[in-house]
């Protein structure tokens, strides 16, 4: 039973997690905005759209680094590298007006993702440091609520910036939100004391993996993302070849995912800390195995085909957002360098099996979900077998 003193330590961080969550909206629009807005952005810098995936695919990898910057959150503080990252932000979201072409795009999209590496994973320890265990999963949820935020406020309010003015105004506009995110975090979020173990980052990295349910976290964010991006690459290929080019089923598919994502967010924020998040994580792996073994069966209609899309991305969300207060108890004593490596494993899920899913495609949907099951079983045995918090 929480004490009442715990409930009134964790009151005062109900403002702090709303600014944040606004923060982390902000800067999840940089990089939800460039999907869909991806011929303007071509177009506005004179080159191929391919010319800018080169540069996402890049980003992808990228995510690599994020060890490097979980080490910073651990020497110096959260706070400090929340600060750090969003500096990061500004900078790169302003490089495309010092250099109006493709560089200063490709500059702003990598400097922009370095500064959100560092954002995101601090954010996250620091509410893994302030807020006890079993509120854990209502904070973080609503934080992740950033990410559907960006994507169904955040991005049509870049189009309608472009729209009225030109491609480089949303990055004015994000820069001068970033810089008044960092004011009110300056002012507003209570500076943290560092914890550090390790004067190196080797022996830090060894001992945030230390355990065998830390790399049992590791596996899980690894498999359900790589399964996650069997379909995500193909998913559009799939609805053309199935009912033929039809841009406003595009449009309704974004729309679909959007909202699946804030149901995944929704249901992580109001029951984790009721049913534990590891149930969750399994619930909604459990959920997404059931999606991907139905979504090829819906190609028969086009709003069965939408249906489907929207149970796999509300299973995956809800896996992936429960996974997060999972993972800030797998290493409670490298909290920070954890999370980021998670980050990591989540990334090189995506990187790896990128590639991989056109060529699966070649054989048909059935054959992309069939290789993402057999990766959310891997992820339900580990869960199931070596994490044993609730």
């Amino acid at each position: 039973m929480p004490s009442l003193l715990e409930n009134r330590k964790t009151s005062p961080m109900l403002p702090v997690a709303a600014l944040l969550t606004a923060t982390r909206t902000i800067i999840d629009t940089g990089s939800r905005m460039i999907y869909p807005l991806l011929p303007v952005f071509a177009r506005g810098v004179q080159v191929e759209v391919s010319a800018i995936v080169s540069i996402l695919a890049l980003m992808q990898f990228l995510g690599l680094a994020a060890p490097f910057i979980g080490r910073i959150a651990e020497q110096r503080g959260r706070r400090f590298t929340i600060l750090l990252g969003l500096l990061l932000y500004v900078a790169g979201m302003m490089s495309v007006f010092v250099l109006p072409d493709f560089t200063g795009l490709a500059i702003a999209l990598l400097v922009g993702a370095l500064g959100r590496m560092a954002v995101g994973p601090a954010i996250q320890a620091y509410i893994g440091d302030k807020v006890p265990y079993h509120r854990r999963g209502l904070y973080l949820g609503f934080v992740e609520l950033a990410w559907s935020g960006a994507f169904l406020i955040g991005v049509p309010a870049m189009t309608w910036l472009i729209a009225n003015f030109n491609w480089q105004a949303p990055f004015l506009a994000l820069a001068i939100l970033g810089v008044f995110s960092f004011v009110m975090i300056g002012l507003y979020v209570e500076p943290d004391t560092p914890v550090v173990h390790h004067v190196t980052f080797l022996p830090a990295l060894r001992a945030a993996v230390s355990s065998p349910m830390a790399l049992a976290g590791l596996c899980l964010g690894f498999s359900i993302s790589a399964a996650n991006q069997l379909v995500s690459v193909v998913f559009g290929t799939w609805i053309e070849a199935s009912f033929g080019i039809q841009l406003a089923a595009l449009a309704v598919a974004a729309a679909v995912i959007g909202m699946a994502e804030l149901t995944g967010e929704g249901i992580v924020t109001g029951f984790a800390d009721k049913l534990g998040s590891r149930r969750l994580v399994l619930v909604g792996v459990s959920g997404n195995i059931l999606a991907c073994l139905l979504l090829p069966l819906t190609s028969v209609n086009v709003n069965l085909a939408l249906v489907g899309l929207f149970f796999f991305y509300l299973t995956f969300e809800l896996s992936i957002v429960a996974t997060i207060p999972l993972a800030t108890e797998l290493s409670p004593g490298t909290r920070a360098m954890y999370l980021t490596m998670l980050i990591a494993a989540v990334t090189l899920g995506r990187a790896l099996l990128t590639p991989v899913a056109p060529m699966l495609f070649a054989s048909g949907l059935l054959a992309n979900c069939l290789v993402a099951t057999g990766l959310n079983l891997i992820a339900m045995v580990v869960v199931w077998r070596y994490i044993t918090v609730k």
